[in-house]
């Protein structure tokens, strides 16, 4: 079966899970300055399969007021590549998998205006949201930021704010997550598809 195919089970799902570190908050303005990957296998975090790239965000400044959260500033990304060098290596990582973050409409939107600042085309993937799937595992959540995910789960939290640190907890979240929506009858990508769109609409 498609790996990617509606009725394939949360539970034995193949995927990547992205995660972004950025200049800023407005996806409109925001460069790309940290991109990271993990895959799951089977419904496994793999081992062997991530993905790290500090990125060069062109002439444009580091804010100090992100560098206090992510920790990453102009002299750490100075020798690094642009994102348009970067770009084909991570998009040959992501193949044609299942995409899933922590808010991933926002990774997406800075990619995407990645890709077009770089004249690169840009294809969205087929993604799904945890902090979405959170909310319909558990409706009564005070919050859904990934460290009250990472608390109501059990999943240790390291290297916060680092894409590669944070593609990883949102990973073992997820996998937290797919015992919790089957207890709602979400079993397969399709199910959790439906659920995340009458969520927002």
């Amino acid at each position: 079966m498609d790996s990617t195919s509606g009725g394939v089970p949360l539970l034995s799902l193949d995927a990547v899970v992205i995660d972004t570190e950025t200049t800023g908050l407005d996806p409109r303005k925001a460069r790309v300055i940290e991109l990271a990957g993990v895959r799951l296998s089977g419904g496994k975090l793999a081992g062997d399969g991530a993905f790290r790239q500090l990125l060069r965000p062109g002439a444009e400044k580091i804010p100090a007021e992100t560098t206090r959260i992510h920790g990453i500033d102009d002299a750490m990304v100075a020798q690094s590549p642009p994102f348009a060098d970067a770009w084909p290596d991570f998009h040959r990582f992501l193949g044609q998998a299942m995409v899933i973050g922590h808010t991933v409409g926002f990774d997406l939107a800075v990619l995407k205006r990645e890709c077009d600042l770089a004249g690169l085309p840009w294809l969205r993937p087929r993604t799904l949201d945890t902090r979405l799937l959170a909310q319909i595992a558990a409706p009564e959540l005070a919050g859904y930021t990934l460290e009250n995910l990472a608390a109501w789960l059990g999943v240790v939290v390291a290297d916060r704010h680092s894409a590669l640190g944070d593609a990883a907890t949102t990973a073992r979240v997820f996998l937290a997550l797919v015992p919790k929506l089957r207890d709602h009858g979400i079993r397969t990508i399709a199910e959790a598809e439906r659920a995340c769109l009458a969520l927002t609409s």
